[in-house]
């Protein structure tokens, strides 16, 4: 069984993948899977299925959440990655994460994003300031990781329910990070551990689409019991709506936030999700607790990888 699968989701551009592939072969361990999800579009011209990743074909009107939940079901690593098309990979980008994931009891793993162009690293959403969705370059300020720097178990992502495919692909992963504020995992940080994506994410969503969707994740979570996630007074947020007015943008985003926040269309189906999470995190501890604890190998047969790349 490979210790870590990537799962790389192919939307669109062809070049931005091929790079990314690229890295991928090139610093990968050969016990490392490789799994392409696509939706038709990849003609796979070097040949790479089989020996070298598997290629996973969906629908041609599979959403990226979509995409990502069908690599889930395929995948046999103990640990995933999501490795977006642009991403390249350092030398043992992973092995102080993967090291990590076996000395601390972590279900997830944020390794720093650095995007074209900039020299700072940013290692998720701010934990101070949810359900506001704002990133941070400290590591030690994390909620959740940033989806291009997402390393997670793969069981913790199937007690989840894998990523939420009822909302807008945009905030995929700050839904995943307010789960994991609401159900008290652990989230880990590798300072220094890095992707570089060459390409950023396009956003759909326009500023005000944005700020509402938000508000009404902000909504449906405040409302779960024990959720530790607090929506600050309206007054307030309209406080901030009237010094936001320099910047047009900014202002949307607040406006589509305050109205966002008193709909409560989502919360339903968001409670329902955590609870079921709540409910496989649990089963997932009653059946572990029924095993010893497995002592590793203090020698791995890979002379080409850190010691650290320990068997599942």
């Amino acid at each position: 069984m490979p210790r870590l699968s990537l799962i790389v989701p192919f939307q669109s551009d062809s070049q931005a993948l091929e790079n990314t592939l690229v890295s991928v072969l090139e610093h990968r361990s050969p016990h490392d899977e490789l799994l392409i999800v696509h939706r038709g579009e990849y003609q796979d011209p070097y040949g790479l299925q089989g020996n070298e990743a598997t290629l996973v074909e969906t629908p041609a009107s599979t959403s990226l959440a979509e995409q990502l939940n069908i690599a889930v079901q395929t995948a046999k690593g103990d640990v995933l990655q999501v490795v977006l098309p642009g991403t390249v990979l350092e030398p043992d980008w992973c092995v102080d994460a993967l090291a990590a994931f076996d000395e601390l009891d972590v279900d997830m793993i944020a390794l720093g994003v650095l995007a074209s162009g900039s020299s700072a690293l940013r290692y998720g959403f701010e934990s101070d300031l949810i359900p506001q969705r704002r990133v941070t370059s400290e590591a030690a300020k994390i909620a959740g990781p940033l989806l291009g720097g997402t390393m997670i178990r793969r069981s913790a992502i199937q007690c989840l329910g894998g990523w939420n495919t009822k909302i807008p692909g945009d905030l995929i992963d700050f839904e995943l990070c307010l789960m994991a504020k609401s159900l008290g995992m652990q989230v880990g940080v590798v300072e220094g551990s890095s992707v570089t994506c060459d390409e950023s994410r396009a956003m759909v969503l326009s500023h005000y689409e944005l700020g509402r969707s938000i508000g009404q994740l902000a909504c449906a979570f405040s409302e779960i019991s024990d959720s530790a996630i607090v929506i600050e007074p309206l007054v307030r947020r309209l406080g901030h709506l009237a010094s936001g007015l320099v910047s047009t943008k900014l202002a949307a985003e607040r406006l589509g936030w305050v109205l966002g926040v008193r709909d409560r269309s989502w919360s339903q189906a968001v409670g329902k999700r955590v609870e079921s999470a709540k409910k496989a995190f649990a089963e997932r501890s009653r059946k572990w607790e029924q095993f010893p604890a497995v002592v590793p190998q203090s020698v791995i047969p890979n002379p080409q990888r850190d010691s650290a790349r320990k068997a599942a």
